[in-house]
């Protein structure tokens, strides 16, 4: 081996060779250490013995490599007496050889040996209590993935898929791996230096992040066997077919969805470190860095501890900007997973690692039963996660495999208990009575006593129910307000120019507290992008709700698009002509969740904003953005966005009927809390007045002189026409019901008042009589 490694050094033609001089160097004792000798030495001769012990290394490491292959083999056929149960002979040497430096040449020879030693022993090694090689295995290879040569890169890509062609092998599919690499590219992640310094400071995507990126994505490159055999193995040597079978269980599909967590994890990675270097508290987007913290937790979800972890720094960073119902929402989501851990993953792990996925059809439902119930003492149910999930859509129903198959090197769920997730379910308690939502604290409450009666904790039960009555006093209290109450408001942002990067052409919906007005959102929005502007670029925010053709937008300018929206109830009639304020304003006070949104913009066709009524156009656009509103994240992407054109007399009419139906509304429903089914007289009193008073009701009028008076009123189809007279004539006869109603309310305080409403109905009578002559005898 000696001469193989180094024949140069027995050469007669070197005069002075390496040899000598290390002999001349020892026996003269220049330096005691073998730094101080390799010091002492010529710089040729230096440079020498580094190659020297190169190659020495590289061929020792192959004969090992060479070694544990025919070991392997041998072990294979059970002809030699070893560790079956775990081959740590096998995995100690690999593990050895992975964690050192190694030359071109050996991961040349490594991939063909470990590609046969895990058709010899994959079911082994793929076992659990090999975690810790699986481990190792899957990090140094995502380490290879980063490297600047071309050529280790793609070895580390096919190693990757040997591990994935495995996972298919012996489970079926690539969750469990997927756990494994999600946990080791966290923490590869604190070894790769994702960002690099611009020449103007500012920090930007490395190299080493690309390259990763790169690898990744080819993992699910459909065109790999050109690359299978540059790497020295058959073209089918990722396809799986068990003995007897001719289906090959190999899926691009699954790959693809592998690859695409991976470079998910990586780019919320890479994000987060990039928002990190903003340092300025008055130009940080914290939007944007509540959004890093989300992409990490969504990320991670496959690992329930990293999941949890990005979890709180989201709550944390919520709570920082006072928005209480989103960090609510984290907590909630947190306890989502506790309690799917505690109800799922005990189930699961009474069943053999190696049999989890592959054998789980023929596991009875009995015995999965027994060992839930034996675990959770059956405290919840898929029904509590359920209606956990109708307070926090983002809770996964699905987590049960994953969490237990994220037992890997202390990232698992057993220390995930039900007394861990009663503290989040009470901290999003907490949280939500901050932003007044109180039905969500009744179901959240509805979660936490079934813990305490199994428990036969009476003195919590006690406190539980006190809360619940504070919870729903809070609740009569709201609807009894005379003033509708309103938890947040809304508004959508359009993003049209180049130096927003990603969120260029896109739409948002951002929630934000309700004492925020229009000016607010866009001063502090103004704030956050200006200082992202360069010299070429300017910021103007354009101040109606017009359509935007981002086409015709001037180059080198940023625009945002600021609009105030109302959500959408769910079992509203958005075709409906009605103003919206009635429509957010009446009912009993819900649990506010929203996935739609709409304005309304006037329009002539002309081509100017506002006209006479008769000319006068109404545009309803109706946002769907892409999850539930209060989210994790203040704001949440618009995926879908639709119009509704109303004609002019379709307005009037609106108009019309949104003033009767408050009416109505006050007349008919019951807000008392103490019981009482008469109506608001302070409320009664202030719509009455803004109905019956001429002063105040050219609105009404206009309405008539516009559309029932001269060459407008032969324009209207004779249906447009009879819906206007019906709905004036409805309008005025609730106006006389209220006026009965309010005269039976009132006390000698309010007789002047009173006199007023009915003289200004007797007058808004008259006038409108010009227009329609049945309206006395109607009335």
């Amino acid at each position: 081996m000696w001469n193989r490694v180094s024949p140069q050094l027995s050469s007669p033609n070197q005069p002075y060779s390496l040899r000598e001089a290390l002999a001349q160097a020892q026996s003269s004792r220049i330096g005691s250490t073998a730094r101080a000798l390799r010091e002492s030495l010529h710089p040729v001769l230096r440079q020498k013995l580094e190659l020297w012990e190169e190659n020495l290394s590289t061929a020792v490491s192959l004969e090992v490599l060479g070694i544990t292959e025919k070991f392997s083999v041998a072990a294979g056929t059970r002809s030699i007496t070893t560790d079956y149960a775990k081959l740590d002979c096998v995995t100690s040497i690999l593990m050895g050889l992975l964690s050192r430096s190694q030359p071109l040449a050996f991961w040349k020879a490594f991939l063909p040996v470990v590609y046969n030693i895990f058709n010899l022993h994959g079911a082994t090694l793929m076992a659990r209590e090999n975690d810790r090689f699986l481990k190792q295995i899957a990090f140094h290879l995502l380490r290879l993935a980063v490297f600047r040569n071309d050529s280790i890169r793609k070895r580390a890509v096919v190693g990757l898929q040997i591990l994935v062609r495995n996972s298919f092998n012996y489970f079926k599919n690539t969750t469990r791996l997927r756990v494994m690499l999600t946990i080791t590219l966290s923490e590869l992640m604190s070894d790769v230096q994702v960002t690099q310094m611009k020449s103007d400071g500012s920090l930007e995507e490395s190299s080493e992040a690309r390259r990763l990126r790169k690898s990744l994505e080819q993992m699910a490159d459909v065109r790999s066997k050109d690359l299978l055999k540059d790497c020295g193995l058959p073209v089918t040597a990722l396809e799986v077919t068990p003995e007897g079978s001719s289906d090959n269980r190999w899926s691009w599909v699954e790959v693809k969805h592998l690859s695409k967590c991976l470079v998910q994890a990586l780019d919320a990675g890479l994000e987060h470190a990039l928002l990190g270097s903003v340092t300025s508290v008055v130009t940080v987007d914290r939007y944007a860095a509540a959004e890093g913290f989300y992409k990490l937790a969504m990320a991670y979800a496959p690992v329930p501890d990293l999941h949890i972890m990005w979890l709180l720094h989201l709550c944390d960073a919520h709570q920082e900007m006072q928005s209480w119902a989103e960090a609510a929402q984290c907590a909630v989501a947190v306890a989502g997973v506790i309690m799917q851990v505690v109800i799922f993953a005990p189930a699961l792990s009474f069943i053999p690692a190696i049999l989890t996925y592959s054998v789980w059809s023929f596991v009875t439902s009995e015995t999965f039963l027994q060992a839930l119930v034996g675990r959770n003492d059956a405290v919840w149910s898929k029904e509590h996660v359920a209606s956990l999930r109708k307070i926090c859509p983002i809770v996964n129903t699905d987590v049960s495999a994953e969490a237990s198959a994220a037992e890997v090197e202390g990232y698992g769920a057993s220390k995930l208990t039900v007394d861990s997730a009663v503290k989040y379910l009470q901290l999003a308690n907490k949280l939500f009575t901050q932003a007044e939502l109180y039905h969500f604290c009744a179901s959240i409450q509805e979660l936490i006593i079934p813990v305490y009666k199994s428990r036969r904790a009476y003195g919590q039960l006690a406190k539980c129910h006190t809360s619940l009555t504070n919870i729903y006093e809070s609740i009569l209290e709201q609807e009894a307000s005379p003033i509708p109450f309103i938890d947040a408001t809304y508004y959508r942002v359009g993003f049209y120019g180049e130096r927003f990067g990603k969120l260029n052409k896109k739409e948002y919906v951002f929630r934000e507290p309700r004492d925020v007005r229009l000016g607010d959102i866009m001063e502090k929005l103004s704030h956050i992008y200006e200082a992202k502007m360069d010299g070429s670029h300017t910021l103007h925010i354009i101040p109606d709700s017009r359509q935007v053709n981002a086409d015709e937008l001037q180059p080198g300018v940023c625009y945002l698009q600021i609009t105030a929206v109302d959500p959408v109830m769910e079992d509203e009639d958005l075709s409906s002509r009605r103003e919206r304020i009635f429509s957010l304003s009446t009912g009993i006070v819900r649990a506010r969740v929203f996935d739609r949104f709409l304005f309304d913009t006037p329009f002539t066709k002309n081509g100017k904003t506002q006209g006479g009524l008769e000319d006068q156009w109404k545009r309803r656009t109706v946002l769907q953005t892409e999850g539930f509103f209060p989210a994790l994240v203040n704001r949440l992407l618009v995926t879908k966005s639709e119009s509704l054109e109303f004609s002019p007399v379709e307005n009037a009419i609106g108009m019309i009927e949104t003033r009767t139906a408050a009416l109505r509304n006050e007349l008919e429903e019951p807000r008392s809390s103490e019981g009482d089914q008469l109506p608001r007289l302070q409320s009664l009193q202030r719509i009455l007045q803004g109905s019956v008073a001429v002063q105040v009701n050219s609105g009404v009028l206009s309405v008539c002189t516009a559309f029932l008076s001269g060459e407008p009123a032969t324009r209207l189809r004779s249906q447009e026409l009879q819906q206007l007279i019906a709905a004036l004539l409805e309008f005025m006869a609730v106006c006389k019901r209220a006026i009965r109603v309010h005269s039976r309310l009132i006390g000698e305080e309010d007789q002047e008042f009173h006199t007023q409403l009915v003289n200004g109905f007797q007058s808004l009578t008259a006038e409108l009589s010009h227009y329609i002559p049945a309206i006395l005898s109607e009335l």
